[in-house]
């Protein structure tokens, strides 16, 4: 499940006012002379560092001007940080992008079950906290691959890669193709069926099955045939 994280905006704003944010051991300290000194992960750090917000600075952390333009608005993206908390019980903060995400807005319309959501909200989640890259660096029949033994990955991303190529081969190839543009690359819709050549419409019917055999797979599989009918319901 995840979890809202601290907010972004009164973080980023500090930062703004002249606040200090300093590694020390594991943790960040954020101080200044407005508002009160706080810990914060090292984990959100770097995810905030990934979307080009802040930049570290040698035991410091700095607002970049990508981070002075998303406090003014002036940048489409809506992130969040949220704390999501894998199999094992570890928990993981994540920076997303909830105006791009395909899946959420597919629920929101109705146009997905909830079982089907969650179901590509868990796959979302182990490629998050896997920390694995774009499509041309993921093989999805492969185990965890080549960098499973390295001493500097922890265990817990090694379970998330292995949890994601799981759930990837047992979608098939075909299918996973799909399931990660959508629900980890978060390519629209549209965009799957331009690059494909796929007629209109063709794309919700893919990922209604793609999400159906992956909801299977976790053993959420209960109701989605009932549910996953919207896919080839007209408009």
């Amino acid at each position: 499940m995840a979890e809202p994280g601290p907010s972004l905006r009164r973080l980023l704003g500090r930062l703004l006012q002249g606040a200090s944010l300093k590694r020390t051991g594991a943790v960040f300290l954020l101080a200044g002379r407005r508002g009160p000194k706080s810990v914060v992960a090292a984990e959100l750090v770097t995810a905030l560092s990934a979307e080009g917000l802040v930049a570290e600075d040698g035991d410091g952390v700095r607002l970049t001007r990508e981070g002075e333009r998303w406090l003014a608005g002036t940048t489409p993206r809506a992130l969040e940080a949220r704390l999501v908390r894998d199999d094992a019980g570890g928990e993981h903060y994540v920076v997303v992008n909830a105006a791009e995400s395909p899946l959420a807005l597919l629920a929101h319309r109705g146009l997905i079950g909830t079982i089907a959501f969650e179901a590509g909200d868990k796959l979302r989640r182990d490629y998050t906290i896997g920390q694995l890259s774009p499509r041309l660096g993921v093989d999805y029949s492969a185990p965890v691959g080549r960098h499973a033994h390295r001493p500097d990955l922890a265990e817990t991303v090694l379970a998330a890669r292995q949890r994601f190529n799981l759930a990837m081969g047992a979608a098939g190839a075909g299918l996973a193709d799909v399931l990660f543009d959508v629900c980890c690359y978060l390519i629209s819709l549209e965009d799957c069926e331009k690059s494909r050549g796929w007629p209109r419409g063709s794309a919700r019917v893919v990922l209604g099955l793609a999400l159906e055999r992956l909801a299977r797979h976790y053993g959420m599989a209960a109701a989605t045939r009932a549910r996953t009918r919207s896919w080839v319901k007209p408009e």
